[in-house]
């Protein structure tokens, strides 16, 4: 059993976080987790629910403020001294500048996990350059650092992985006509929508970079062009969690345009949405609108549970999808976006087929179990290198 310390930013649950403990989970996962984590919020909860051992660590003070790069890492130091750990794992790009500020002080592998698409500096590469191994989470992510300066030796693609068994979209039998309305009711009951009503499905963080204005400029095109044949509403699931003003102007901007138009009544701002499979089961489709995406994990959420997805073409999402498993449009595109969202619609012939050949890319090359393959492969590697050194 590998003992690996994990140290995440914030006390909230996110894709990162979702894929990180979906790997931990799995059976004879080779892994006894210790978190360095804030020691409050549904991250603490949940690791709590299963029983992993949690310390308190954070890169903010009781006001909310940063601290000091050099507080960190002392704090972070002193911590990492008191435990018996062989292994020291950075769950986001941010945390991985954290641990290659005392990487060379540790005895043990250090290793950075990147989640983000970002232009960079100079420094940030000589930081993550200073860790044993960053992880990069698609082939679009390592490229864009390595084109970046990070040499290529000390990166890998690791995809994240899913269970699709408990994603899996309940089979009803043809006897059960009421059995799917059913399982509908959870989402749309609590929302006033009729089960024969279309749902677009959107999640994720409610920050500019998720592009979601492109996404409900498209839905009113469709609506505009098809109000009196087509129920149509949009659930957006997901919190904003910067504090920036350009933030909090971004989210009042889509909440207002709840209130009037044509999303008057049918755009559905849930926040914060758990599990995801109860929210995928009640969405028709799921529309994706982010200007850049490593790897949305929502993406692989809506393969593993037979959803249709309209999604932009960026980062690593043709990697998931490749040709045949989902409609990929430009980003920042809305007259595409609603053209392929009608297109899910109208032909669901074709949409099914799209399902059918994302599933099978989300059993082979996404399943949790390959995941946690490759992540004990690196780490036994890591470690082995170690000790011979």
């Amino acid at each position: 059993m590998i003992r690996v310390a994990y140290l995440c930013e914030y006390p909230s649950i996110n894709g990162g976080e979702n894929s990180l403990l979906s790997f931990l989970l799995t059976p004879e996962s080779g892994v006894e987790p210790v978190f360095l984590s804030p020691s409050s919020g549904s991250l603490s909860e949940r690791l709590l629910a299963c029983g992993f051992e949690q310390h308190e660590f954070s890169v903010f003070d009781n006001q909310g403020h940063r601290k000091s790069a050099d507080v960190v890492s002392s704090e972070l130091s002193i911590l990492i001294g008191q435990l018996n750990i062989d292994i020291v794992h950075a769950n986001s790009l941010s945390m991985s500048r954290v641990l290659s500020r005392v990487a060379d002080t540790l005895d043990f592998p250090a290793v950075g996990h990147i989640r983000d698409i970002l232009k960079v500096s100079d420094k940030v590469i000589s930081d993550l350059s200073r860790l044993d191994l960053c992880l990069a989470v698609s082939d679009a992510t390592r490229d864009s650092y390595i084109a970046q300066g990070l040499p290529a030796v000390k990166s890998v693609t690791v995809y994240n992985g899913i269970d699709s068994v408990a994603f899996k979209r309940t089979s009803f039998a043809p006897q059960q006509n009421h059995g799917e309305d059913a399982v509908k009711q959870g989402l749309r009951q609590r929302l006033g929508i009729s089960v024969t009503s279309i749902v677009v499905g959107a999640a994720g963080q409610l920050g500019l970079r998720k592009g979601w204005e492109v996404l409900l400029d498209a839905v009113e095109m469709v609506l505009a062009d098809q109000e009196q044949s087509l129920d149509l509403h949009v659930v957006l699931a997901g919190l904003r969690h910067s504090e920036k003003q350009e933030s909090i102007e971004y989210e009042e901007r889509l909440r207002a345009r709840s209130q009037c138009g044509l999303l008057q009544g049918r755009l559905h701002m849930v926040g914060y949405w758990s599990p995801m499979f109860q929210f995928m089961e009640g969405i028709d489709l799921l529309a994706h609108s982010a200007h850049q995406e490593p790897l949305g994990r929502v993406l692989l959420e809506a393969a593993a549970s037979s959803v249709p997805v309209v999604a932009t073409d960026v980062g690593g999402t043709r990697e998931i999808f490749g040709d045949s498993g989902a409609i990929l449009v430009p980003p920042g595109d809305a007259k595409a976006m609603a053209e392929a969202i009608l297109e899910t619609i109208v032909d669901q012939r074709s949409a099914n087929e799209r399902v059918i050949n994302a599933r099978e890319l989300i059993d082979t090359r996404f399943h949790v179990v390959s995941h946690r393959q490759q992540i004990l492969q690196y780490y036994r590697a890591l470690l082995e290198k170690n000790s011979t050194s």
